[in-house]
């Protein structure tokens, strides 16, 4: 997914930065504290920063699931606490990433933050770790699952009262691979105890199941209709 251009003249320039000077934004950013901040300006230098190293997101989950750290450690520890003070200030910079990033974007987002950070942006009717996990390629879906964990995963609610994991499941391209990530989060008692707020419908342990077995049986355009 190609990131949507954002009219500025000022991004162009942007164009022409090398890393040095992508960071750069951010730290003095960080740094400063200024309240006045383009964020679509920074939501364009972080996707110029990560598509420059990597050019998947895969291979940019890859690479910091193994420790590489190909940006490094100290960096990656400033944009995470970039992202903390974003998040603190209404998590502008963070939404935009989520709803305009590409693919490279989001995998850095989801991989670099704490996102006990994202849970704490403000919205109305769903949750930031909703959005993500809604848009989140299917390829990195693990890899947020493992880093959201249960909590996140089972205890926030959108407006409906569904928790993030009942949004995963009700995705039509769930597969094997997320429910290796789910299991590794969940024991099969605290899948029992996920449910709607009102405590209606079934069990996150239900799904799982039948979902699995959907896996074994079904081709990919009939799973998931029980949801």
């Amino acid at each position: 997914m190609f990131r949507n251009p954002i009219p500025n003249a000022n991004l162009a320039n942007l164009e022409n930065y090398g890393e040095e000077q992508l960071f750069a934004l951010f730290e003095s950013q960080l740094k400063t504290g200024s309240r006045i901040v383009d964020h679509g300006m920074f939501s364009e230098a972080w996707g110029h920063l990560f598509s420059g190293k990597f050019l998947s997101a895969e291979e940019l989950v890859d690479d910091m699931q193994t420790g590489k750290h190909r940006l490094g450690e100290a960096r990656e520890r400033i944009l995470r606490e970039f992202i903390r003070a974003d998040c603190a200030s209404g998590g502008a910079f963070s939404l935009n990433v989520i709803k305009m990033g590409g693919n490279i974007d989001r995998a850095a987002l989801i991989m670099i933050a704490d996102l006990r950070d994202i849970a704490r942006i403000d919205l109305r009717d769903t949750t930031a770790i909703h959005l993500l996990v809604n848009v989140c390629d299917r390829k990195v879906r693990p890899a947020l699952i493992r880093r959201a964990g249960a909590p996140l995963l089972s205890r926030l609610y959108d407006s409906r009262g569904i928790p993030a994991l009942f949004v995963i499941f009700s995705l039509g391209d769930v597969n094997r691979s997320d429910l290796e990530a789910i299991a590794k989060v969940f024991s099969p008692h605290e899948l029992r105890n996920v449910m709607s707020r009102n405590r209606t419908g079934r069990n996150a342990l239900e799904v799982f199941t039948e979902i699995s077995r959907s896996l074994k049986n079904r081709p990919v355009t009939e799973r998931n209709t029980f949801f």
